[in-house]
Parts: structure tokens; sequence; C-alpha cells
């Protein structure tokens, strides 16, 4: 009985060992106030723009995997008549509250991130309206502290993802939309 007690002792201590290493050795970062701006404009017509700094991500820096959801309905538009339209008839926000993405960065060492932006390729798929699309795009990352950042700018075409565009107002809307993300991320503990 006394062995049995020691190996019991011995797998608590181990268990909490490993809690505190996980714990105080984690690289993941987390922003419930990541920035998303899209454009979907064309020149000559009025501005389609909107804003949303509510989207939610978590980083491992030791992985290089990132992950972000989307509240939809929070993209904010210069003119409520363009977020109803956005929401009800473009991204039906009542079926389709969220988008989402999963990603990678290649070739990444979280030890060469410093207060200097440092440009990496990420690979990952982004889900709107339940439909999947594989992405590869640059971002733009830093470390300053407690706190990293992530800057990037691509496109998607609208109706990759099964959003059509009312010939109405065809010429108004871009079927290619631009997208620039700013997130600022926390250390998690």
């Amino acid at each position: 009985s006394i062995w049995i007690f020691t190996i019991m002792i011995r797998i608590v201590i181990t268990i909490i060992f490993c809690l505190f290493f996980f714990t105080c050795f984690s690289q993941k970062y987390y922003t419930d106030i990541g920035e998303i701006k899209f454009d979907g404009s064309k020149a000559a017509f009025e501005p389609i723009k909107a804003t949303n700094n509510n989207a939610i991500s978590i980083i491992d820096l030791k992985t290089g995997q990132i992950a972000a959801i989307i509240n939809i309905n929070q993209f904010e538009f210069r003119l409520s008549l363009m977020q109803e339209h956005f929401n009800e008839n473009y991204l039906e926000t009542n079926n389709y509250p969220t988008s989402t993405f999963e990603g990678k960065f290649k070739k990444f060492n979280s030890d060469d991130l410093n207060e200097n932006y440092k440009e990496y390729e990420i690979t990952g798929n982004i889900t709107i309206k339940d439909v999947i699309k594989k992405i590869n795009t640059i971002v733009h990352i830093r470390k300053m502290k407690n706190q990293i950042q992530i800057k990037s700018d691509f496109s998607i075409i609208l109706s990759d993802y099964g959003i059509g565009i009312p010939k109405i107002v065809f010429k108004k809307i871009d079927e290619e939309v631009k997208i620039n993300l700013n997130f600022v991320y926390d250390k998690k503990n």
C-alpha cells in the first residue's frame, strides 16, 4: 500500500509539474478586438466599406497555428441601409452569423519575432456562408513586449462563397472584395 501511495504521489507531482510547465511556457496569444475592414467598392461609385472591431482570434507561436471567428453582423457601414442589405441579402446573417479562419504560418519561427514586422506566408481555410475555401496570403507580424500584432491585406471573390450581386447593383459592387486585417493579441494565461 505504501508502494501505491508513492506512485500516486509521483503521478500527482508529475501532473502539477506539467500543468505548471505548460502554463508558464505557453505561447498562446488572444484577441477579441481584432479589426477587419473590407472594401467592395467600384471606383466611380459610392464606397461600399465596413469595419468590424470585434474579431476573435488566437495564435499559438509554438506551432504557428492561428484561428479566428468573425461575427458578420458586427460589420459597421457608413449607411444603415447598406448594413441592412449586407446582413439580410448578401451574407444572410440570420442563417450564417459567423465566418471563420483556421490556418498556419509557413516557415514560422517565433524566436525571429521582434518589434520590426516580419513577413510570413500563411495558408488556411476561410469559411463564409458554410463555404470553405483555401487561401494563401502574406501577413506581417511583430512582437511587442507581451503582445503580437498581425497585419494583412488580401482579396476574396464573392461568387466563390455563394454571394451573388443583383444586376441592379452589379456596377456598384466589386466582385473582388479587398480585406484588411489588423489584430493585436495579448498573451493568454
